[in-house]
């Protein structure tokens, strides 16, 4: 990747087609240290102008992609690297930044069914990539997986055991976010067991609440799916 492409239009800084995160990452790693150091504070006030220059419609819409393809870049060839670390902070961590400074709160809430197998390393990598760009990851199957740590171990397979403690401190965590007005991800991962559905009904709460902006997500993570947007009162969404 040229230096060029490392100074990305906010459209494309994340781009979960073109697999830009990963390929970001890459670019840094393969640059010396005081190299890589430049680069990511060009890149972090490549961003910050961008971002500054946005209207609030606008803000809140690259807010909205801006997490979603997070979430889906993971699911299209990504890999962890100390640069793609570097990448999410220094674009997505950075944009979140300037969201925080004008006021805006994002929930993204996930609401997707995953195999077993796949549940462990999702939890993780996920939950790393959210953390990077500054949201809060959080949610039942991950604080089902801190519960059963803390009882000494179980595994994937033990988290139905603890799923409903597990919910009930996701959610508490929740409204702590509500009231701190701290973004974050909510990843509800159900496992494939026809059982019913969590409730969303706290993580989606804000909906309608000033300066929060909602998006939610329940189709499966490929390209092209759909999201639903709640912008904030009094802004709308441009066209």
């Amino acid at each position: 990747m040229s230096a060029d492409l490392l100074l990305p239009e906010l459209g494309r800084a994340w781009d979960c087609r073109t697999r830009a995160i990963v390929s970001g990452g890459v670019a840094l790693d393969g640059m010396d240290p005081d190299r890589r150091a430049d680069t990511l504070d060009r890149l972090r006030e490549h961003i910050r102008a961008q971002a500054s220059a946005l209207d609030d419609s606008w803000l809140v819409a690259v807010s909205s992609f801006m997490a979603d393809d997070l979430y889906k870049s993971y699911f299209n060839g990504f890999r962890w690297t100390p640069g793609v670390a570097d990448y999410i902070g220094a674009t997505a961590g950075t944009f979140t930044d300037v969201l925080t400074e004008r006021g805006f709160v994002l929930n993204y809430v996930i609401d997707n069914t995953v195999g077993d197998s796949h549940l462990e390393s999702l939890l993780i990598f996920v939950a790393g990539i959210f953390a990077a760009a500054g949201l809060l990851p959080v949610g039942p199957q991950m604080m089902a997986v801190r519960v059963l740590e803390m009882e000494g171990g179980g595994g994937i397979a033990a988290i139905p055991t603890v799923l409903a403690e597990g919910q009930y401190l996701a959610e508490q965590l929740v409204r702590r976010c509500h009231q701190d007005r701290r973004s974050y991800a909510y990843l509800n991962m159900e496992f494939d067991d026809g059982k019913p559905g969590l409730s969303m009904e706290v993580a989606l709460a804000q909906r309608e609440a000033a300066g929060t902006i909602v998006v939610f997500r329940n189709e499966p993570p490929t390209i092209g799916s759909k999201v639903i947007i709640v912008p904030p009162p009094g802004v709308t969404l441009p066209r």
